[in-house]
């Protein structure tokens, strides 16, 4: 996968744009419609002593896509520190897109994270892999009287991020205190936007950078 990576990703090339890590699941399908890539998320809510600390998230990819890392997997050929380099890059590459999530408070602040991920990793299951990690705020936020909305999307929509129903059993509120609920909330997507997003090929990959944040499901806190 990062073979392919560094082999996509040149100086002055109009893509340099999209992250390395979703470049990778777009060269992966063969479809020729938004989304091209598709990857089942879970997520458990971290809380200590009152105060939301971060985020453990689990991303389950499409078969297609996973089969491009198991590739790499397979070249690694048993070598414990090549494995954990490759699943450095990657890990390292969502950092750097500020792990494809956007926190909000009750008053529209953005929250910021932590640099570093916590208990990261990769797993396989049949043919299918799933990347884990933890990512913590970079200064815990009170609960009480709050509020928090939670995005996780590609900006582009070239990969679909999502929460597969039923929702409780992909969204994990067990640490939230009594004060609080969880809720996941889908998108209003209308018609002609859902057009348009078919309507786009694997070539218009820089035409649109809005797409991922109106297809976004949304992870709501409330607090009293």
């Amino acid at each position: 996968m990062l073979k392919w990576q560094s082999q996509i990703y040149r100086e002055g090339d109009p893509v340099k744009k999209i992250n390395l890590f979703f470049i990778t699941l777009i060269c992966a399908q063969t479809l020729f419609a938004h989304p091209h890539a598709f990857i089942d998320m879970k997520t458990k809510v971290l809380v200590d002593k009152q105060q939301l600390v971060g985020f453990s998230m689990q991303w389950i990819l499409d078969e297609p896509s996973s089969a491009a890392v198991l590739y790499d997997v397979k070249q690694a050929k048993g070598d414990k520190k090549a494995l954990q380099k490759l699943i450095d890059e990657v890990i390292g590459n969502v950092v750097n897109e500020h792990y494809f999530s956007y926190l909000f408070d009750k008053q529209g602040n953005k929250v910021k994270y932590s640099a570093k991920p916590q208990n990261y990793g990769m797993k396989s299951s049949g043919a299918q892999v799933l990347y884990y990690f933890d990512f913590m705020l970079s200064k815990p936020q009170l609960l009480q009287d709050n509020e928090f909305t939670l995005s996780t999307y590609d900006p582009t929509y070239y990969v679909s991020m999502y929460y597969d129903q039923p929702f409780h059993s992909a969204v994990d509120f067990s640490q939230l205190p009594e004060n609080c609920h969880g809720e996941v909330l889908e998108p209003d997507v209308n018609e002609k936007l859902k057009t348009y997003a078919s309507s786009l090929d694997q070539s218009q990959r820089n035409e649109d950078d809005t797409l991922g944040a109106q297809f976004a499901q949304k992870v709501r806190l409330i607090c009293k």
